[in-house]
């Protein structure tokens, strides 16, 4: 095969492997890795992959990091008959990948003939153990079987924790004791999941599937695996900190006549923030140690944990206790429960401040020192400090600090419209999807996006003259509203609709949603809206509504205090961040109730 369309097949695999057909082009029928614990540093993996007969030519992906991985024994094997031979000179390209999220990656790939079953075997040597840290139980390539077998040494100790193996058809865990060495075993029917070509890197964004983390450690260093990876990591930043005096002088100059110590805090974390850009790359992948902390400040750019470090050094130099903490974001497969490298995709700032841990994540340009940063809510942070590391679960905001308030008058015309206006106030984190969806727009900008997100919450209606106010703690939104089309006249009676009464929760558009949603806050909606007719009606019976369950609740209402006034007012109260299995019954139907009351036509018959 030609150079030139191997780099278009390449190009085709590296970036559009998320399309569902291409992936399931590689049908894998067994996926064996025999991993070998070599000591306290390195360990080898034996790999050997059947692949199931294509009719297409088609190609076998090994990423690998360059700086961390060395790939040999590539050998290609063609079925004949009953047997596997050996094909002489296999085509194997070689490619970097390198990106802003990615670094220090390589991918060799393997074309496999069309029409033949094949066998792929070769061996990754990896210089350091920490990177063997999860082995996952799930795929996208159609792998019939996953068997992976671990042989520590008796020098050493291997620890493991599984993640949702519920989901899977079949597991089998083992382990055996053989000539000083203990062998385990985990083999599994693997869960299919959506194609995504991150998962080609250890990134595991946005699925709850089945992972085993594991970790190794020398027996000499006891059975304290959390403070083994704590002690590790701290010996490698200790490499990249001593701030230069460039850096001492700007730190020295932006704090100058600050005594108060979180006073100082903030001043730095805003510093970091403003003046540094994020280059996301991925702890976990080959760059999980920060680089120097001269080096971001010369740089001004760096990823969470070269900005959490650098923010970290400039506040201990200050006199103020700091220590950088790993972390899961809500994006992530896992907590940050369990030490090894897999159980966290973000590096954070922890400060202390009157004894008290304050977490700063230098990339959130939006988040308010003291409060919790969003994106880590309710989950576990590990602390490296040199006491050993530190647990810590963080806070999330509880409903009452995220209030929304919506206050919306409208008045007919003389047709089948509504015209008015609304408003509409966050407060907390509820508002934060607005803030970043208003990030470093300018005025007329923020206008127009907000516009037509309105008109969204609106089911379509008209929405002119927006006006957008954000705060550090709120954000404030008026509007002018014109609804079309929901009164219609039969004889007597009028008919009116209100299906364009804002949704329950802002950021979800979907009438059910789907395990695994992440809402972003937790939320105590208010809503008041007040029609005013131009003709008078009968009083009609009000229609309550109401409902309650463990974390969440609607009180809705619906009256007329005089007789040409219709008033609707509802408080939803929704205690929870995750959309889960426990809880996604219930928020549906909810979801589902309020839907039905507000499409149901309120009749207003004449007043005579």
């Amino acid at each position: 095969m030609k150079g030139s369309t191997i780099n278009s097949i390449l190009a085709v695999l590296l970036f559009s492997i998320h399309i569902p057909g291409l992936a399931r082009d590689l049908n894998i029928s067994t996926k064996t890795e025999h991993i070998e614990i070599v000591n306290d540093t390195v360990f080898n993996r034996n790999i050997s992959v059947l692949i199931k007969q294509s009719s297409e030519e088609s190609i076998f992906p090994i990423f690998y990091d360059y700086e961390l991985e060395r790939i040999s024994g590539i050998k290609v094997y063609i079925k004949k008959g009953k047997r596997f031979k050996i094909l002489e000179d296999p085509i194997i390209h070689n490619e970097d990948f390198n990106s802003e999220l990615i670094s220090s990656k390589r991918v060799k790939s393997i074309i496999i003939p069309a029409e033949t079953e094949a066998k792929i075997t070769y061996r990754v040597s990896c210089k350091e153990l920490r990177y063997f840290c999860d082995l996952p139980l799930f795929n996208y390539d159609n792998a019939d079987t996953l068997d992976y077998q671990i042989t520590i040494p008796e020098t050493h100790h291997f620890f493991y924790n599984t993640l949702y193996i519920d989901s899977l058809k079949y597991l089998l865990i083992d382990s055996s004791k053989f000539n000083n060495q203990m062998q385990f075993r985990f083999k599994a029917v693997p869960v299919k999941v959506e194609p995504d070509f991150m998962m080609y890197f250890g990134i595991y964004r946005d699925i709850r599937a089945p992972l085993i983390r594991t970790t190794v450690i020398p027996t000499a260093s006891g059975e304290n695996k959390t403070e083994y990876l704590n002690n590790w990591f701290l010996r490698k930043v200790e490499t990249v900190r001593g701030l230069d005096s460039l850096a001492i002088n700007k730190i020295n100059e932006i704090t100058n006549g600050i005594t108060d110590s979180t006073e100082i805090a903030n001043t730095l974390y805003n510093y970091v923030r403003t003046n540094f850009k994020y280059v996301a790359i991925e702890i976990g992948i080959g760059a999980f140690i920060p680089s120097h902390v001269n080096e971001v400040f010369k740089n001004k750019h760096g990823d969470c944990k070269d900005l959490s470090n650098f923010l970290c050094e400039a506040l201990n130099y200050k006199g103020i206790k700091s220590h950088i903490a790993l972390a899961a974001t809500f994006h992530h497969i896992c907590d940050c429960d369990f030490p090894a490298l897999c159980s966290a995709n973000h590096i954070v700032c922890v400060a202390y401040l009157n004894n008290k841990p304050i977490v700063l994540d230098p990339t959130d340009p939006i988040h308010i020192p003291g409060t919790p940063v969003q994106s880590i809510q309710e989950k576990t942070i590990l602390i490296l400090n040199p006491d050993g590391g530190e647990y810590y679960k963080l806070n999330r905001f509880a409903p009452q600090d995220n209030i929304i308030n919506y206050e919306v008058e409208l008045n007919t015309d003389s047709g089948k419209s509504l015209q008015g206006k609304f408003k509409a106030i966050y407060t907390g984190i509820s508002g934060n999807f607005l803030k970043w969806m208003f990030y470093g727009s300018k005025e007329d900008e923020r206008e127009c996006i907000g516009k037509k997100y309105y008109e969204l919450i609106f089911n379509n209606q008209s929405v002119t003259a927006l006006t957008v106010n954000s705060h550090s703690d709120t954000v404030n939104i008026e509007g002018k509203l014109s609804v079309d089309l929901k009164i219609f006249k039969d004889n007597d009676s009028r008919y009116l609709f209100i299906d364009f009464l804002p949704r329950l929760i802002d950021t979800e558009n979907r009438e059910t949603l789907l395990e695994g949603t992440h809402l972003g806050s937790t939320i105590d909606k208010k809503v008041k809206l007040t029609i005013k007719m131009q003709e008078p009606f009968n009083a009609f019976k009000q229609i309550e509504h109401s409902f309650s369950d463990k974390g969440v609740s609607l009180d809705l209402k619906i009256s007329n205090p005089a007789d040409s006034i219709i008033e609707c007012n509802y408080e939803f109260i929704l205690d929870y961040i995750f959309i889960k299995k426990e809880n996604l019954n219930t928020i549906n139907e909810i979801l589902k109730s309020y839907k039905k009351i507000i499409n149901e036509p309120i009749i207003l018959e004449n007043k005579i």
